[in-house]
């Protein structure tokens, strides 16, 4: 399974949101890496986790912000798919605290497929309703 590598079809035409998409990216592939080295331990898969829920945090309080100011009036659909992954994380996380959680490709690849899912067509519609708008 390979990492994610960004290219110009990620950007939402906004260079803040590029950035946390890239750093994002950034924190999945850390997850790939520790899955693909079988020498890690379950400190190291515990601490990506624990990155990429708090970023999504960061990230999506962020997203929402942006999307509040630009009147996007898909944020109500939008926000409920951020809660929806962020509980997800979540419970990934506090599964990996209680030992009842193994790193493997099935789960690198759900968030793989999150995020590309998210940032290529999620966000693309409201980078698209700004462009409209302009």
């Amino acid at each position: 399974m390979p990492r994610i590598d960004w290219d110009d079809s990620f950007s939402v035409n906004n260079s803040e949101i590029d950035g946390q998409h890239q750093k994002w990216i950034s924190i999945h592939n850390d997850l790939h890496n520790t899955l693909m080295n079988k020498g890690e331990n379950k400190t190291s898969g515990l601490e990506s986790l624990k990155a990429m829920l708090d970023y999504a945090k960061y990230h999506f309080s962020f997203e929402e912000k942006y999307m509040e100011k630009i009147n996007y009036p898909e944020i109500v659909p939008h926000h409920r798919v951020h809660k929806d992954f962020e509980n997800l994380l979540y419970s990934m996380y506090r599964d990996a605290q209680g030992n009842e959680f193994f790193l493997d490709s099935e789960i690198i690849a759900i968030l793989k497929n999150w995020l590309l899912d998210h940032i290529l067509n999620e966000d693309q519609k409201y980078s698209r309703f700004l462009q409209s708008k302009e």
